[in-house]
């Protein structure tokens, strides 16, 4: 459930990332941010203290909070904000694809990781776990592509914790869970889900004996998967952004 500092973040995040406040410029004063959202000074100042924790503004003594760079100060959280801008000025194919590149680029790092090191038992035994509950969940018939997208995200932390790095997992999880929380790319990612599920099992199947002179054919397995993906989006129309 959000809250009326959510909703003035997410607001004002917004207008940040859409350029509608300049780079180097000042917000306009808690006051005026209050009147134009409807909400307390008390509320701004929590939002802007977000919108400071995640590289978007700075606060400068006497001269209010400054607008910096995103792609020069923001991180992995900023994504899901902008996959949700792009459904407005029409550039959300494109993020698409970018999203996907970057989680297929991520995920050949965890397979490298896990060929060099490869899992224990325990841990393939967890994977297999995971990629049969998403199976189950494919063969009970049609299922609402949310609840697939947490049974997947499920296998990914099933991988990462297998890893044993903190650092694959921070940058993985943001990606993962940017994707599967729009809509219509996660209905084109689970359009066939029967192919995710064999794409697994390939993967369970690997890590019974992974090696890095596979690991080719495992990334070309995972190109092609991005490109159904790609292709099966293009056959959904354009995501409508949310009735204010």
């Amino acid at each position: 459930m959000h809250t009326s500092v959510d909703v003035c973040h997410d607001t004002l995040r917004r207008r940040i990332l859409a350029g509608d406040y300049p780079v180097g410029e000042r917000l306009p004063p808690e006051r005026r941010l209050a009147e134009e959202l409807g909400v307390g000074r008390p509320t701004v100042r929590s939002a802007l203290a977000q919108l400071a924790a995640q590289g978007l503004v700075s606060a400068r003594q006497g001269s209010g909070y400054v607008v910096h760079d995103f792609l020069e100060s923001g991180g992995p959280d900023l994504l899901p904000g902008l996959a949700a801008l792009a459904v407005d000025d029409g550039s959300f194919p494109a993020v698409a694809r970018d999203l996907l590149a970057v989680r297929r680029h991520l995920a050949n790092a965890v397979l490298e990781r896990l060929a060099a090191d490869p899992p224990t038992a325990t841990d393939q035994l967890a994977v297999a776990t995971a990629i049969d509950a998403f199976a189950a969940a494919v063969a009970s018939g049609p299922t609402d592509t949310a609840e697939l997208a947490r049974l997947d995200l499920a296998i990914v932390a099933a991988l990462l914790r297998a890893t044993r790095s903190p650092v694959l997992g921070l940058c993985l999880h943001p990606v993962a869970r940017t994707l599967q929380d729009l809509p219509a790319l996660r209905d084109a990612i689970y359009a066939a889900p029967e192919g995710n599920v064999l794409g697994w099992r390939a993967l369970q199947a690997w890590l019974t004996a992974p090696s890095a002179d596979s690991l080719p054919t495992v990334s070309a397995l995972l190109a092609e998967r991005d490109a159904v993906t790609l292709v099966a989006l293009s056959a959904i129309p354009s995501p409508t952004p949310d009735a204010p």
